[in-house]
């Protein structure tokens, strides 16, 4: 797929192509500094939202960051403490640097050289959680310092190079106008802890090049970062062909890991990290190579592209499955490009749309530079083409990864709209969830996945599956004779049938999810979004070899109220009913106050679970779940 863009067949054998990269002078991908008509002609209101984000930036005291703030990671497995001072001054650094840019008067030229001298003076760049993960020397059972003498080359280093090339990019000129030492300081660091590793080392597992096959988002996180510094900073001409080379070796491994049909197990949010960044570099070799280096015509980039847009709900929410956030901000500008470019209208468009809402919500993240920088040059031709919300299909099929996306209707906030999917519990970022799924009414939240708290230690740990985000009692499943689904990718959903039509239907059976002491022998669930009746349907046919007790989940962060036909949850503008035959199930509702940020984040305070325990103990039954406006119940 890749590899066929920079290698060819002779009669010798396989030798690289004969295309050129542009040298580091020729290579201008977007204005610098000195390109002050550009500037002067910005986007007002991403310039309103870059001046105001800086202001807390003027005279900034770049943190600390202690020593032993890094080692609490391996003391308390917290790692917010130390990454919030670390992400403080890079937040601080590319809103100053985007702002000068702006406004072209120098009077953050002293906080941008402490900025990225502080940075350069950083032992590493790498954060405690990924510490000498390649090393495997130790001191004392285990390393809780990093050696400035061994440079790792982890998805936040590479980020942190992404910064520092931009900003090397961007201001080099004015920069050595004032100290040149800065500069060069920053190339020195550049290509000892990232460019050299990048061109010559083979053993980092998400490389491609070692046994392992389960590449996640770092492959394209740091791979497409790496290429970033070198398009901007490396002066050797051969050194940028190989680095071109190289990285389509990578990515070839990479994105023989993604299903055809696009899909992303390990969630919408991650999307951003996998194939947002694939996007992002992409756009940057296909401008470096002229044109050569083009993945917009490869059918699995262009349903890769779309899951995104497949899995968008309304406003910010997405459908976040795996370790996803329930609310994030796609990369509209890079969908935009990619749409354009694959000639495909309904992405370009949908790009369009969430370019408009971000900035009228006031969201733009002017310290992701490259990014940042790609939106400045796209957001006049996205302002004009975003005159109404974008259509989406009523019916979505990602068979690979088992999921089901249905609307009632077309348009973003109306109607009902349900996601369902089966696959198994062996995802990226796995959550024990075969058989999940949500609904949303009028673009608001009525049954949800949960998501993900802020990362620990023990996130990444044999203790993953005592954590309530992951396990499937948390999620709108059953627990069977008291048991949850387990992890692992053997535990999955089997006779897994779609059909679209007026009515959108996945069935699978899910209790090969289940374990041998669940005694569950069969348990179908269709999950169905029915226009006609404008409801959704879940129905739930077990067979078990016994039933000592049945319980059903529902996660809601809206309070709802028992009634005598289910439950009303208030959503969109007016209420929905989950009903049920309440003689046969009794309720309850279990009320958990938040505080992790990331979870208030997409949810509020809240989250309310509903536990229904059914009254029979018969081993073969039939359960039916209607979700509707609650004057709609048909």
């Amino acid at each position: 797929m890749l590899k066929e863009l920079v290698y060819e067949q002779t009669g010798l054998g396989t030798r690289t192509k004969d295309f050129s990269v542009q040298s580091r002078r020729d290579f201008h991908p977007y204005p610098q500094y000195a390109d002050r008509d550009f500037w002067a002609e910005a986007d007002a209101e991403l310039r309103r939202l870059t001046l105001e984000a800086v202001r807390k930036y003027e005279n900034f005291a770049y943190p600390m960051l202690p020593a032993c703030e890094y080692r609490e990671y391996y003391r308390t497995g917290d790692r917010a403490g130390f990454e919030a001072l670390y992400d403080a001054r890079r937040q601080a650094l590319g809103t100053l640097v985007l702002a000068e840019c702006l406004e072209g008067e120098g009077r953050h030229i002293r906080d941008i050289i402490n900025g990225i001298w502080c940075i350069c003076e950083e032992s590493t760049w790498v954060l405690p959680a990924h510490n000498f993960i390649y090393e495997p020397e130790a001191v004392n059972g285990e390393r809780t310092l990093p050696d400035p003498d061994l440079p790792t080359l982890d998805i936040f280093a590479s980020e942190t190079a992404m910064l520092l090339s931009a900003a090397y990019y961007l201001l080099k000129d004015r920069l050595d106008e004032e100290e040149p030492l800065v500069c060069r300081r920053l190339y020195r660091e550049l290509k000892r802890r990232i460019i050299d590793p990048f061109l010559t080392r083979y053993d980092y597992w998400w490389m491609g090049y070692s046994e392992r096959r389960d590449i996640n988002n770092w492959a394209p996180w740091c791979i497409m970062n790496c290429i970033t510094a070198v398009l901007f900073c490396e002066e050797e001409d051969g050194l940028r062909k190989r680095a071109m080379v190289r990285s389509m070796d990578m990515l070839e491994t990479y994105l023989a890991g993604v299903s055809e049909d696009g899909g992303c197990d390990e969630g919408a949010t991650y999307w951003g990290r996998s194939c947002g960044m694939l996007l992002e570099g992409f756009s940057m070799l296909y401008e470096a190579t002229n044109g050569a280096i083009d993945i917009y015509s490869q059918p699995k980039m262009r349903n890769f592209a779309n899951y995104i847009r497949k899995l968008f709900i309304a406003k910010n929410y997405v459908v976040n499955f795996a370790d996803g956030a329930a609310r994030c901000n796609p990369a509209a500008e890079l969908l935009y490009t990619a749409g354009i470019r694959m000639k495909d209208d309904a992405l370009a468009d949908f790009g369009a749309y969430c370019f408009v809402w971000q900035t009228g919500q006031g969201f733009f993240a002017p310290h992701s530079l490259n990014r940042a920088m790609m939106t400045l040059c796209r957001a006049a031709e996205m302002r004009r083409r975003q005159t109404a919300a974008p259509s989406f299909e009523r019916s979505c099929i990602l068979p690979d990864l088992g999921i089901l996306v249905s609307r009632e209707q077309g348009d973003l906030e109306k109607g009902l709209f349900l996601c369902a999917k089966a696959g198994s519990n062996g995802d990226s970022h796995n959550h024990n969830d075969v058989g999940n799924f949500v609904v949303y009414w009028n673009g608001d939240p009525v049954v949800v996945d949960v998501g993900v708290e802020v990362y620990r230690r023990n996130f990444f740990s044999s203790d993953r599956y005592k954590i309530w985000t992951m396990q499937s009692q948390y999620h709108n499943l059953p627990t069977i004779n008291g048991v949850m689904q387990h992890e692992g990718g053997s535990f999955a959903a089997r006779d897994v049938s779609f059909s679209t039509g007026e009515t959108d239907v996945l069935r699978m059976d899910i209790a090969g999810a289940y374990p041998a002491e669940a005694a569950v022998e069969r348990y179908v669930r269709w999950a169905e979004l029915d226009r006609k009746k404008k409801q959704v349907r879940i129905t739930d046919t077990w067979k078990l070899e016994k039933n000592a007790s049945l319980e059903m989940h529902f996660m809601t962060p809206v309070r709802p109220q028992i009634t005598g036909d289910g439950l009303l949850i208030p959503a969109g503008g007016g209420s929905v009913l989950l009903a049920y035959d309440t003689t046969r199930w009794t309720a309850e509702v279990e009320s958990r106050h938040l505080t992790d940020a990331k979870l208030t984040a997409s949810w509020g305070d809240e989250m309310n679970r509903v536990i229904l325990k059914y009254l029979g103990l018969e081993r073969e039954g039939t359960a039916m779940f209607t979700i509707c406006e609650a004057d709609q119940r048909g």
